[in-house]
This record gives structure tokens, C-alpha cells and sequence, in this order.
């Protein structure tokens, strides 16, 4: 019969006799815990097997004395080596020569015994088993051998993950932190955008919805702008053009949508600008008209804001609010502004603010210190485009400063998510040693990271299931498991 020690055939310097069988059995090593002077006996608490010695005859051949020192040189090791015999080839003893060889005997006699110690007392296979995952969260596992076994894992993580777990049996290992979260989901306030009108920001022109205050309402001007610095200006109507109504000049702004790409429901618009008539030498002839207008995705007015001088002969300001084509709030000529009408040179902060939460609506007259609730119909319209409109009253003289200054929308309920950083990465990979229960993560020796309560996961014979658990928002990572059988 074959044997092979140490990666080296012995049958070169041996040959082994017949008869050699002594390989099977079992010697228990139980482990009692005496229970003291109250009662008698012990306590069982486990039990272990002890080493296992292998005898084995043989005769020696050839040149004994060469071959004899040949076979020492092979037999001379610190620790186990493989063990295999050819009888069994699937079947692997880590062992060690025990006892003496004397020479003077062997070359006496041309034969002896070599008496093979086994630390741990069984054969190992030779072949390695493999398992893997394929996308699952459990794996099948099946031990022919006689007794548990220590299993290797290698898990490939597929996502950002906050822990990773194995259960088999009553036993469980685990690594990381269960309670971490992929993220959080949070609301803010994003401003859309904010363009100050000293230059032309691509808003439309004459293309916009205004307020039914009149059956008529021309859109036939042309817009100017003006730069007063290097950031401030205005746009205004150059040309009125004609009309029997108001006639003038219109600018219309598409609104954007956020970065989920959805337009504003819940929002504020804010805005400065500026109509009286600072300058004029008849000022009580002039009249005029400006209004801001929110529009929803239907072209219908969600609300509008409205100023006016519709006196011929006297200075006389008129505020008003439009919910859809409804004149739901205004003022009258003995309001504070009937003298001075509206200033919001520079950037002073808006003269007007419009904001909708829900069916709420609430304007703001800033300069003056009114603020008014109304309700809409619809609560979900979103809202799409925003007009300016600058007009002036048949032939009648304009209002001497009608311009819109600077307007900024601010979208309200925008979606975030904040990504937060993971105990694993896509891509980390966490090997467990079965036997040692070293852990590595990333090919680097990671000391203290296994939960307190994680135990070695032991294979019994049979066949049973590893169970991966990992957090819930990861995907289930690429699992190996590699592990060798034993026998008595």
C-alpha cells in the first residue's frame, strides 16, 4: 500500500506490510466537573477526542542504511503534515512520527514501525467543498462526513450594506451594525430661480395670462431694460402700443422644476418693483397699470396682484387680488399709497410676496404692512408660468415708473435624500476563517468587529442551511462557502 507523508511517497524507502488496518475507532476524552463536598460524583460537561496513534509496519528496502536516512529527512518535521494512505485517497491525516525509529533495529531485522500521531484525532477530506449563494439568502450545506466541521466564508457585498449575519443551527456570526440606515428622507426649500431684470433673463414677451380686470387687455408693447448697476436694473414697457383697454407690454417666465423634476405645488414668489410717478411734471393725468400673475399647467390664473391709477385727474392708487378670475380683496383711493404709489429701488427686499401652502394663499404688501389669506379651489395645481404685465389706459398719459425690478420663486417641499456612509461598501468583501475565526474585510485582518454573541459556525453532518441575513435596504451579497469533511 501507498503512503504519503509530507508531499513525499514513502514507498520509495519502504514497504509498507499487510495487514496494516488500525486506522478507525474513536477514543473519548469526556470532560467532568467535580461538584464539591455537598453530594457526590461529577458533572458532565463535553466531551473531546483524544489524539490517535497509527502504528504502522514496514519493511525497509533496498539500500537500508541510504533508504533509512532518506525516510528520517522525510520524518523530521516540527509540526502535522498531510498524511495519506492508498487505501483511502480522499482521505487526509495532519500527523507526526512518534516514538523512535532506531536504526540498529531496522538494520537488524530490515524492518520496523513507524507510529503516526494524530493531534486531532480524524482524517480530513482531501477534496474541499464549495457552496454559493446564487442570489439567495440561504445556502444548502451537506456534511458525509462523521463529525462537525468549522466552515470558510467569503461574501462579496453587492450594495452599501450595515451588517452582515450567518445563522446555522442554533449557532449565529455577525459583523457590522444592524441598526445603521442607508440614508434619510428629508424636505427643503429650493429657490428655482431668482432673476433680477437689468437683462433680458428669457422671459417670453406679450405671451403671458393677465387679470380680467377689464374685458380688454392688449399685449402689444415692447419691453426695454435698463441697468443701473452691475447687478440691478429693471424692465419696462417702451412702447405701449394702442387699444381701447389697457395696452402694453407683457413678460412671461416658464417655471423650471426642481431637481426630482417636478413643478412647484407649495411655493412663494417674491418681488420688487416700482410704480408712481416720480419725475412727471403732471403727474395727477397719468395712469397705469402692473400686475404679477401665477398661472397653473392649465393657463388659469391661480392668483394675481394687482396695482392701479385709473384717475385721469388726480393721484389715486388702487391694490387688488385676483384668486382664478376673481376679485377677491382690494383697496380704495384713501389707502397710505394713494400719494406716493409703490418704490423698491435696489435691492431692498421684496416690495410683494405671494405664497400657497395647501389651499392657502397669503400675500404680503411689504411696504405697507398688509398681509391677506385666501383660499383656492384646486390645492394640487402646479404652478407653471408667472406674467408681469405693464399697461397703460387708451390714450391717457402712462404712469411715469411702471417696471419690475427683480422676481425669485421658491418651490417649498422639495424632496432630498442624504446618503449616509456604510459599515460595507459595494464591493467590500468579508472572509471569515472557520477555524481560527479570524475576520478579514478587504483582504486586511480586522480585530473586534464580530458581535459579542457570534459563536464559530461548526457544520454538522447532514445536511442543513447557512442563512444570510443583511440590512434591509442592501441587496444579498455573493456568498462562498468552502469546508473540508471529517471522519473518525
Amino acid at each position: 500500500m501507498s503512503v504519503l507523508f509530507n508531499d513525499t511517497e514513502l514507498n520509495k524507502y519502504i514497504h509498507v506490510l499487510n495487514g496494516f488496518t488500525s486506522r478507525s475507532g474513536v477514543d473519548w476524552d469526556p470532560q467532568l466537573l467535580e461538584i464539591g463536598n455537598t453530594a457526590r460524583g461529577s458533572i458532565f460537561q463535553e466531551t473531546t477526542y483524544r489524539a490517535k496513534e497509527i502504528p504502522m509496519p514496514f519493511e525497509i528496502n533496498g539500500n537500508i542504511e541510504k533508504n533509512y536516512n532518506d525516510l528520517m529527512r522525510v520524518l523530521n518535521v516540527d509540526k502535522p503534515q498531510p498524511l495519506i494512505f492508498g487505501d483511502t485517497p480522499n482521505k487526509v491525516y495532519y500527523a507526526v512520527p512518534s516514538g523512535g525509529l532506531d536504526l540498529e533495529e531496522v538494520l537488524y531485522y530490515g524492518s520496523g514501525t513507524i507510529t503516526w500521531l494524530i493531534p486531532d484525532g480524524v482524517a480530513h477530506s482531501v477534496a474541499e467543498k464549495t457552496a454559493e449563494n446564487y442570489g439567495s439568502n440561504q445556502i444548502t450545506l451537506e456534511n458525509n462526513g462523521t463529525e462537525s466541521v468549522p466552515i470558510n466564508i467569503k461574501a462579496t457585498m453587492n450594495s452599501d450594506n450595515g451588517y452582515i449575519a450567518f445563522t446555522l443551527g442554533d449557532r449565529f456570526y455577525q459583523i457590522g451594525k444592524p441598526e445603521e440606515v442607508d440614508g434619510k428622507h428629508y424636505e427643503e426649500s429650493v429657490k428655482l430661480f431668482d432673476d433680477h431684470l437689468y437683462e433680458d433673463k428669457g422671459w417670453l414677451v406679450n405671451q403671458g395670462i393677465t387679470p380680467p380686470v377689464t374685458s380688454e387687455r392688449l399685449q402689444n408693447g415692447v419691453v426695454k431694460y435698463v441697468k443701473e448697476s452691475t447687478n440691478e436694473g429693471y424692465a419696462t414697457t417702451k412702447d405701449y402700443g394702442s387699444g381701447n383697454s389697457w395696452h402694453g407690454a407683457s413678460l412671461t417666465k416658464i417655471v423650471p422644476k426642481d431637481v426630482n423634476n417636478k413643478y412647484p405645488v407649495n411655493w412663494k414668489v417674491a418681488y420688487r418693483f416700482d410704480f408712481n410717478t416720480d419725475g412727471a411734471v403732471f403727474k395727477g393725468v397719468q395712469v397705469g397699470h402692473t400686475s404679477v400673475t401665477m398661472i397653473d399647467e392649465n393657463d388659469d390664473i391661480i392668483c394675481s396682484i394687482i396695482f392701479e391709477d385709473t384717475s385721469p385727474v388726480n393721484e389715486y392708487y388702487y391694490m387688488a387680488v385676483f384668486i382664478g378670475n376673481k376679485n377677491v380683496w382690494h383697496t380704495d383711493s384713501t389707502f397710505p399709497m394713494a400719494k406716493k404709489g409703490v418704490t423698491a429701488r435696489g435691492d431692498y427686499g421684496p416690495a410683494v410676496t405671494a405664497e400657497k401652502i395647501g389651499n392657502q394663499v397669503t400675500i404680503r404688501f411689504n411696504n405697507f404692512g398688509i398681509c391677506k389669506t385666501f383660499y383656492v379651489d384646486n390645492p394640487e395645481a402646479e404652478l407653471r408660468k408667472i406674467t408681469w404685465y405693464g399697461a397703460a389706459y387708451k390714450d391717457n398719459f402712462h404712469t411715469e415708473n411702471n417696471v419690475l425690478r427683480a422676481l425669485h420663486v421658491i418651490k417649498h417641499n422639495v424632496e432630498r435624500y442624504e446618503d449616509i456612509p456604510n459599515y460595507f461598501s459595494n464591493g467590500d468583501i468579508v472572509e471569515i476563517d472557520g477555524a481560527s475565526g479570524s475576520v478579514y474585510i478587504n483582504d486586511a485582518y480586522d480585530t473586534d468587529v464580530a458581535d459579542i454573541g457570534s459563536q464559530p459556525l461548526l457544520l454538522p453532518p447532514g445536511q442543513h442551511t447557512l442563512g444570510i441575513i443583511t440590512s434591509s435596504f442592501a441587496s444579498v451579497p455573493d456568498v462562498e462557502v468552502t469546508y473540508q469533511e471529517r471522519w473518525i
